[in-house]
C-alpha cells in the first residue's frame, strides 16, 4: 500500500492519475453525448431513453463511481498546480518549456474552475429542474424533452452553455494532448497525428453538444 501512496505522490503518479481519471471523464462524455443526440428523434425516443436510464438500479452506482472520479481528477488537479507553485518559488532561473508547462496547468486549472460551475448549473437546470409528466403507453413519466426544450429557450442560458462547451472543447484538445504524454505516446513521428487528433476530437464532442442546445432552443417547446 505503501508503494501506491509514493507513487501518486511522485510527479508521474500524479500525471497518470490526472490522466486515467480524464479519459474515464471523456468516456462519460461520449455516452452522454451519444444520449442527447436521441433528443433529435423526438419526445417518444427520448423520453423512454431518458426513463430508462433513471430508473435502473444502476444509476445510483454509475453516479457515485462518476463524482468519485470527477471528485479524484479535481483533487489531483489543485495537487499538482500546488506543486508548480512551490517549484516556482524554489527555482529563480526556470526552462522556458518547464515555464509553459506550468502556465498550462494553470489554464488547465481556470478551464476546470469554469466546467465544475458549468456542471453544478447544468445539473441543478435539467436533472433537478422542473418535472413535466408524460404519458408513455398509459405510464406518468418525466417529460425531459420539453424540460430541455424549455430550459433552452432564454438568450442568456443558450450563450452560457454555448462558452461552456467551447471551454470543455479547449480543455479536451489539452487534456487529450497531455494525457497521452503521460503515458508515453510522445513520439517524433505520430505526433502530429495526436495534436490533430486532439483538436478534431475536442471540436467534435463541443460541437455535437452545441448542436443540442440549438436544436433545443429552435423547438417548438414553451417559451
Amino acid at each position: 500500500m505503501k508503494w501506491l501512496l509514493r507513487y501518486i505522490s511522485s510527479s508521474i503518479g500524479k500525471k497518470h492519475v490526472m490522466a486515467l481519471t480524464g479519459m474515464a471523464l471523456f468516456g462519460f462524455l461520449l455516452t452522454h453525448l451519444a444520449g442527447n443526440f436521441l433528443y433529435f428523434l423526438g419526445p417518444e425516443i427520448f423520453n423512454k431513453y431518458a426513463h430508462a436510464l433513471t430508473s435502473s438500479p444502476l444509476i445510483y452506482p454509475a453516479e457515485i463511481g462518476l463524482i468519485t472520479i470527477f471528485v479524484i481528477h479535481i483533487i489531483f488537479a489543485f495537487w499538482t498546480q500546488s506543486d508548480n507553485k512551490s517549484a516556482r518559488k524554489q527555482a529563480y532561473a526556470v526552462p522556458l518549456a518547464e515555464e509553459h508547462a506550468k502556465l498550462s496547468s494553470s489554464f488547465m486549472l481556470l478551464t476546470g474552475i469554469w466546467i465544475i460551475l458549468f456542471v453544478i448549473i447544468h445539473v441543478g437546470g435539467i436533472k433537478f429542474g422542473s418535472y413535466i409528466p408524460y404519458d408513455l403507453a398509459g405510464e406518468e413519466i418525466r417529460d425531459l424533452y420539453q424540460t430541455v426544450s424549455t430550459y433552452f429557450k432564454t438568450p442568456g442560458t443558450i450563450i452560457f452553455y454555448v462558452v461552456s462547451m467551447v471551454i470543455l472543447g479547449v480543455h479536451l484538445n489539452h487534456a487529450f494532448w497531455s494525457a497521452h504524454q503521460s503515458v508515453g505516446l510522445s513520439h517524433r513521428k505520430y505526433t502530429p497525428i495526436l495534436k490533430g487528433l486532439s483538436i478534431a476530437i475536442a471540436i467534435g464532442l463541443a460541437s455535437g453538444f452545441i448542436l443540442v442546445v440549438f436544436a433545443a432552443a429552435l423547438s417548438k417547446g414553451a417559451a
